[in-house]
């Protein structure tokens, strides 16, 4: 399962979970081997022009659209939970929006019954990278692949948005 949520945030100031709804979330399931997606949908708050290639199911409200992702994160049952920043953005977004909501059923999103998922604040030292602050992220049953952590670790770029990254490797910013 690859995803990635889009919030709407306020003028100038960068997305705060605690005020700033989640307004899509995109996802793309793939079965290990195939070449084709077995799923390319959009979680959308209110309605949505229509999107090529994946299918729209629109919620009236934020709550109904986190409890439907929810819903349909744990029927997907991935073994690999993938995108670019979700360990340190997305997944904690994510969680503390629900928790804002008070959508109590939210953060489980692992194998193991009643194990709730957890945040953890990380930090990492070494000579060649320095000190980065990170998160952990217990999900019991699952792996998380963060690309934007791999690029991190492998290429010296000047810096890590994805709009910069895709120009880098693509040629072109994301779409």
């Amino acid at each position: 399962l690859s995803f990635d949520i889009e919030c709407a945030g306020r003028p100038g100031i960068f997305p705060e979970a605690e005020h700033d709804q989640v307004i899509q979330i995109a996802n793309h399931v793939v079965l290990q081997g195939e070449t084709k997606a077995v799923v390319k949908n959009v979680f959308c708050l209110k309605e949505c022009a229509p999107i090529s290639g994946a299918q729209v199911l629109s919620f009236d409200t934020e709550e109904q659209l986190l409890k439907s992702w929810h819903a349909f994160m744990l029927a997907c049952d991935a073994d690999i939970i993938t995108g670019y920043n979700i360990v340190n953005f997305d997944i904690p977004y994510l969680i503390n929006r629900a928790a804002a909501l008070k959508v109590n059923s939210f953060p489980y999103f692992g194998r193991i019954k009643g194990c709730p998922t957890r945040l953890k604040d990380k930090v990492f030292q070494s000579k060649q990278t320095g000190t980065r602050e990170s998160k952990e992220i217990n999900i019991e049953g699952r792996v998380q692949f963060d690309v934007m952590a791999v690029l991190m670790r492998d290429y010296k770029l000047s810096s890590y948005s994805l709009n910069s990254v895709c120009a880098h490797f693509l040629g072109e910013q994301k779409e």
